[in-house]
């Protein structure tokens, strides 16, 4: 349940160091059903919009994310597993042009780092209800790294 509530493009200001997005539309002011925002992320070809398209608490979430290069469904599935829960991540990636094809070439190695380094800054705020700040612990490159694919040691 913890880790659902903080699923949000509301919530993520809580816990992701730079967080921003704009709300579209969310009848709740949180993700739900239809919840639209969008964000410009480095290196994703531009500024996207995204549409919660499936919200199963506790379960399942769907993300449409778009953009002029390509569109991507991403899925994230919780499990109970007994001592926690295992957050599943996957991404579907359908390019639209040259640029989407580029961005697809490097991509596989890059989500499984980015969504490595969520899972740790996700796992800090839950144990310690503290955003874990680049910054103030010396991770700026370490963390720039895992963005970009290349894990560090």
């Amino acid at each position: 349940e913890a880790i659902w509530r903080q699923l949000c493009p509301t919530r993520e200001y809580d816990w992701i160091e730079n967080w921003d997005c704009d709300l579209v539309r969310s009848a709740s002011g949180y993700n739900e059903l239809d919840c639209v925002f969008s964000r410009d992320f480095p290196g994703e070809c531009g500024r996207e919009t995204w549409v919660t398209s499936r919200f199963e608490p506790f379960q399942r979430i769907e993300f449409i994310r778009t953009n002029e290069a390509r569109v991507i469904r991403l899925v994230i599935e919780l499990t109970p597993d007994g001592t926690g829960t295992v957050l599943r991540w996957t991404q579907h990636i359908t390019p639209l042009n040259a640029e989407g094809n580029e961005y697809v070439k490097d991509k596989p190695r890059a989500f499984k780092a980015q969504m490595g380094m969520l899972a740790n800054i996700l796992a800090h705020y839950l144990e310690t209800g503290e955003m874990l700040r680049g910054e103030t612990l010396g991770l700026t490159e370490r963390i720039g790294k895992h963005v970009h694919g290349r894990k560090t040691g």
